[in-house]
């Protein structure tokens, strides 16, 4: 059994549209153009296709097409294996055949290109009906409103081709595209938007004209120009005439390149909604709508500024400590002159004896350093600057340096004033007495 006739059992098993089919049948041929026409399916080793895929990358065929060929040949092999249609090996020699391409840009088409494109096309169209003459993509009329659709809804260049005039409902003003002749196998409805409903309109009128029936092909210029001879329309004519317009234009332009466009167009709207985005180009994973939009440096770039603008704007803030940090939570300790009368201990000048007085330095030569009390500073509470209220037309702001050394030195100053606070707690006796009297006591009892 031949690579080819292999093929076509997988085809025959599998229910899949004819754009599918041919992608597995050119896979199989370019297997066969390495191989040769008389190789077998028994000759095919896993060594084999390796060397087939270093041969290939080297003459310069991109990773993502040997992809294509490895993962559409895999699939023809295992099913093969599954239905026992090869019994020599139970080994898909295409398993781990794969690369990992490079990421590339999303394949967008700039809008002055495309302006460019819909002049040239009005040019024709106005030349064509002026002159009747035949012009360079004619009718210009029928690709002027192919060229709309594209670019309006991002229409597959298949389901384009298999759409009927029975599908447009112009009263809802729609365009139904059939589940069986979509890639995703979902059927889904595009809406007319008010720039191509004119082309639409005028589409649907010369089908009239024409005599093509309900579920005849609407999209079919073989029917609308005696130039053509062909039954139905395909996808050479449509790729033809976009290879027109790359050389009139200077950048190529596709169907496919359409559909990319659209997407990053409208993920750089305001009312963004990468789900519209998903459900009008008919996409079964969000992935691969997200791998169609391109980067837009402009809102990466108006991103960035915003950031730094807001960092600029803090460095000019004041704010009030709101953490309940233990900086922000402790008491300023009241100043010497703040304290009540009553705590304060009696005058040593008014009622002491005068020996008393005399034997106060020897008490205190006697008393140990720790039991000596701290000299108690009366230091000014730290400056506090509150924000200004909403109804404030305007305030001062102090420079960013002036606040630091405001903060800087309200804390030291809360933290000696906390330090010579606990100096006098612990030299206290018990009794609550200062150790200036008790020293004083006994020496006036010795």
């Amino acid at each position: 059994m031949t690579p080819l006739q292999l093929t076509e059992e997988y085809l025959l098993a599998h229910d899949l549209r004819q754009a599918s089919q041919k992608t597995y049948r050119a896979a199989a041929r370019a297997l066969i153009r390495h191989f040769g026409p008389a190789v077998s399916v028994h000759e095919i080793t896993h060594r084999g296709i390796l060397e087939w895929r270093r041969e290939v990358l080297e003459q310069g065929l991109s990773k993502r097409s040997w992809n294509t060929y490895s993962s559409h040949l895999r699939t023809i092999w295992g099913h093969a294996i599954e239905s026992e249609l090869l019994t020599h090996t139970q080994v898909n020699p295409f398993n781990k055949t794969g690369v990992i391409p490079p990421k590339r840009p999303s394949k967008t088409v700039a809008l002055e290109a495309i302006q460019n494109a819909r002049a040239w096309l009005k040019v024709l169209e106005s030349s064509e009906h002026c002159t009747g003459e035949r012009a360079q993509i004619t009718p210009a009329w029928f690709w002027r409103c192919v060229f709309e659709t594209f670019y309006d809804t991002g229409i597959r260049l298949n389901a384009l081709l298999c759409i009927r005039k029975c599908d447009v409902q112009w009263d809802n003003r729609i365009i139904v595209v059939r589940g069986e002749t979509e890639k995703t196998h979902r059927e889904f409805s595009i809406p007319i938007t008010d720039g191509m409903a004119p082309h639409i309109h005028r589409l649907l009128n010369e089908a009239e004209t024409a005599g093509i029936k309900s579920t005849d092909q609407l999209f079919n210029v073989n029917r609308f120009s005696p130039h053509y001879s062909r039954q139905e329309m395909n996808s050479d004519q449509v790729e033809a005439m976009y290879r027109k317009l790359t050389e009139k234009v200077g950048v190529r332009m596709t169907p496919h390149r359409f559909r990319h466009t659209l997407a990053s167009d409208l993920m750089k709207q305001h009312e963004r909604n990468i789900h519209v985005a998903k459900d009008l180009l008919n996409h079964s994973n969000i992935q691969t709508t997200m791998s169609y939009i391109e980067t837009d440096h402009d809102q990466i770039r108006a991103v960035l500024d915003e950031r730094r603008q807001a960092h600029d704007a803090l460095r000019h803030r004041h704010k009030i400590d709101y953490s309940r940090s233990p900086q922000a939570a402790a008491p300023v300790p009241p100043s010497r002159s703040e304290q009540p009368s009553a705590a304060r201990p009696p005058s040593s000048h008014a009622k002491q004896p005068s020996a008393t007085r005399a034997a106060r330095p020897a008490a205190r030569a006697r008393a140990p350093e720790s039991a000596r009390p701290a000299t108690r500073l009366s230091l000014p509470p730290p400056v506090i600057s509150e924000m200004p209220c909403h109804g404030a037309e305007s305030w001062a702001s102090p420079s960013p340096e002036r606040f630091e050394q405001t903060v800087v030195m309200g804390l030291m100053a809360q933290y000696m004033a906390r330090s010579a606070s606990a100096l006098m707690t612990a030299a206290r006796p018990e009794q609550g007495r200062s150790p200036r009297w008790e020293s004083a006591s006994q020496s006036g009892m010795t």
